[in-house]
């Protein structure tokens, strides 16, 4: 009897204490555990799994969150409630400001002697608070009436007190170009819209005849932008052409048409390690296609690529192949070996469909170096050639 009953009180103690442990697993014990770190950037991205750092018993995909009185959009400390297993666990998630606001639009500067530049154009300063932020120049060190690089610092600071200082370098050049001719027999081939598949087919019969070109690119096709490093280091010249070439979007505005330009040079200069001062309006200075977009905008931008250190050039002789693809090869080397002025600047195109291009191109190099013409890439001293504004 007395052994009946000591088995009685073992059942009964057995089942109390499973009873005490399933309360306490279920409603004492902590099963949901968060990180130390429960904080999120202002207008980031939240994610309220990512604070969990366990799950006792199950799988984080159990685990649901109720955020609706987070606002990602202000500072502040924020109440979320996680539930799992029917039990309801408070987080305190803080919205916080520790990202330092980023310029934009700070690319190396070259400016021409006694030349003022205009150091707030293309520049943008922007913050993960999407307030706006104002920012201060220091520039008193830039003489610009002599030649010599400069350091401009630019400085900045966001309402949560994060700051930022940021360098550009100015060169202040010799006027880039020249309005005459040298009496020295020159060719310059230059190449727009490229790269493509075609450019080191360009530069294998470049190097077969020792001739240097000079490469107005693009951002169209930038799984050849590799070709844009391997020609500079071949000796050629890398000008800037246009990042999108949409005549619409290029031409729409003033401020578009040097963000489109700032995009490409930030293109190149993360191939080459610099931004190319040389540059070709997409359908040259004296394009009429920009009027039905911006009236008078060619007469603003030849003078304010000039003011902001950049140096545009037209043409004075002409392959003619952007007058369709596959133009015959015949007519190509006719019409690109018409000019004989004494310094030839020649348009050229570089895209897949400019394969004649590609076949006219040691005709047109032999018929100018049995005149006596060498051929060099654009470099500062170049004749530029330009045509009449239209527009």
């Amino acid at each position: 009897m007395k052994n009946k009953k000591n088995i009685m009180i073992g059942t009964i103690v057995i089942v109390l204490l499973a009873l005490g442990l399933f309360i306490y697993q279920k409603f004492v014990k902590q099963q949901l555990h968060f990180k130390d770190d429960l904080t999120v950037e202002i207008n980031g991205k939240f994610d309220p799994l990512s604070y969990i750092s366990e799950v006792e018993h199950g799988n984080i995909k159990e685990v649901t969150c109720q955020s609706k009185n987070l606002n990602i959009k202000k500072l502040g400390e924020y109440e979320i409630v996680y539930t799992y297993k029917n039990r309801d666990y408070e987080a305190m998630i803080q919205v916080v400001d520790t990202t330092k606001p980023v310029f934009n639009g700070l690319n190396d500067l070259a400016v021409s002697i006694n030349t003022t530049p205009d150091l707030k154009a293309g520049v943008e300063v922007s913050d993960n608070s999407l307030e706006e932020i104002k920012y201060k120049i220091d520039d008193k060190k830039i003489d610009t009436s002599k030649e010599g690089t400069y350091e401009v610092t630019y400085s900045a600071k966001d309402s949560s007190g994060n700051k930022i200082i940021a360098k550009r370098k100015i060169e202040v050049i010799k006027k880039i170009g020249s309005e005459q001719q040298s009496n020295e027999k020159v060719v310059y081939l230059t190449f727009d819209d490229g790269p493509s598949e075609n450019t080191k087919k360009i530069m294998d019969i470049l190097a077969k005849y020792n001739a240097k070109a000079t490469f107005f690119v693009t951002g169209r096709n930038q799984k050849y932008n590799y070709l844009i490093k391997d020609a500079y280091n071949a000796g050629h010249t890398i000008g800037l052409h246009t990042y999108s070439h949409d005549y619409q979007t290029v031409y729409s505005s003033v401020e578009a048409y040097f963000d489109d330009l700032n995009k490409v040079g930030q293109m190149v200069k993360n191939e080459i390690g610099f931004v190319p001062h040389y540059i070709r309006f997409p359908g040259g200075s004296s394009n009429t296609i920009s009027r039905k977009y911006c009236q008078g905008i060619m007469s603003t931008l030849t003078k304010e690529v000039i003011e902001k250190g950049y140096q545009y050039y037209d043409w004075n002789g002409d392959s003619t192949d952007a007058s369709g693809n596959h133009v015959a090869v015949d007519k190509l080397i006719r019409n690109g070996t018409l000019c004989h002025d004494n310094n030839v600047m020649i348009l050229c195109h570089d895209t897949q469909a400019k394969d004649t291009t590609v076949q006219a191109l040691p005709a047109i190099i032999e018929h100018y170096r049995n005149l006596g013409y060498t051929f060099k890439g654009i470099d500062d001293t170049t004749y530029t050639p330009q045509q009449g504004v239209n527009n």
